[in-house]
């Protein structure tokens, strides 16, 4: 139900095109995959095709068949819309093809997956028809965890990924590994890809899991979270002190951390939610109505404050109109360049 009426991974302070991150991060993947092939492929399959910018970029690389399978109503229009890209409008679990791909993309969707052993298992099958195929995986990597950034435990994320696990997945699935890539500091949260073949290789030995480790790093990481966040509403306490009416922006990911990891709704009476997507206005999320941000009567003396670290400078930015108002707007995380996409 998220995926399908609420989620689309596009700015609309952007007019839904690409980030520069965006653009920089395909143009690395599009090499990757071709030096790691040879050549890039005559067709690609995208699960979890989102807005279609990722396929639009492979067809104007020159492959000749690309195809998306995306979730969401709102990205499904957006990509045949801006991109004259076709998906399937499906999920992982139910999607159906009666044809074999070359390349299948899965980047930033295992996670997301109660059963990402099934899709992969899935995208084996349809390579079955090939002489050889190729998957490319990437995924937000659990590394140390002074390297994650905060809410790197997100709702949306049910699995979560180191190196090792992340090739044994891929090798249980019946692929090989052909190359690897890590980046740390480029991009809002550790990321990895791995590009795997069909075809047996020869380059790694057994991965084992490493729980005893992997247990380490979530407990070190979850103290950390904790304490950032509520750090962070103690910071701006002495304003909300100063307050009318008390709203929050944003009805995502960055407003359940601010709520769950802090004592902020025991502290302050929290007025409203409001958002700039239209898909989640008049939607309840906990016990508020998501309102859109043109229907509040805002009052001087009200205070917004902006849950968002990844996008938390570009709406601050955008929201000289409420200052004019004489609304405050408090910044949470106060990072200007988050590496967000």
């Amino acid at each position: 139900m998220f995926y399908s009426s609420m989620a689309v991974y596009t700015n609309p302070g952007r007019q839904e095109r690409p980030s520069d991150a965006k653009i920089r991060d395909l143009d690395e993947q599009i090499q990757f995959i071709k030096r790691g092939i040879g050549t890039l492929p005559d067709s690609v399959l995208q699960i979890g095709s989102s807005d279609g910018y990722t396929l639009s970029r492979f067809r104007d690389a020159g492959v000749q068949r690309v195809i998306g399978v995306e979730p969401g109503n709102a990205s499904v229009e957006i990509a045949k819309r801006v991109y004259d890209i076709d998906s399937i409008h499906s999920s992982a679990e139910a999607f159906q093809v009666n044809e074999s791909f070359d390349l299948i993309l899965l980047t930033h969707v295992l996670e997301h997956l109660y059963q990402p052993q099934q899709t992969l298992a899935k995208c084996r099958a349809l390579h079955d028809e090939t002489k050889e195929g190729f998957i490319y995986v990437e995924v937000p990597l659990m590394a140390n965890p002074k390297s994650l950034c905060p809410g790197f435990f997100s709702f949306e994320h049910i699995n979560y990924y180191t190196k090792e696990n992340l090739l044994r997945s891929l090798t249980d699935a019946g692929y090989s590994p052909v190359s690897v890539v890590e980046h740390f500091n480029s991009n809002l949260s550790p990321i990895i890809g791995v590009l795997a073949s069909s075809k047996a290789q020869q380059h790694y030995d057994h991965f084992f899991p490493e729980v005893q480790k992997n247990t380490k790093i979530l407990k070190d990481y979850r103290t950390k979270e904790v304490e950032y966040w509520q750090g962070c509403l103690d910071s701006i306490n002495p304003e909300l002190e100063k307050s009318e009416r008390i709203f929050l922006w944003g009805a995502g990911i960055h407003t359940s951390q601010i709520v769950a990891n802090t004592d902020l709704l025991q502290q302050w009476q929290i007025t409203g939610l409001t958002d700039t997507s239209s898909l989640k206005w008049g939607l309840r999320q906990g016990d508020w109505i998501c309102q859109a941000p043109d229907s509040i009567q805002w009052q001087a003396g009200d205070t917004v404050i902006i849950s968002s670290y990844a996008s938390e400078k570009e709406i601050y930015d955008a929201l000289d109109w409420l200052r004019a108002k004489g609304v405050n707007t408090l910044r949470l995380h106060n990072v200007d360049d988050t590496k967000a996409h």
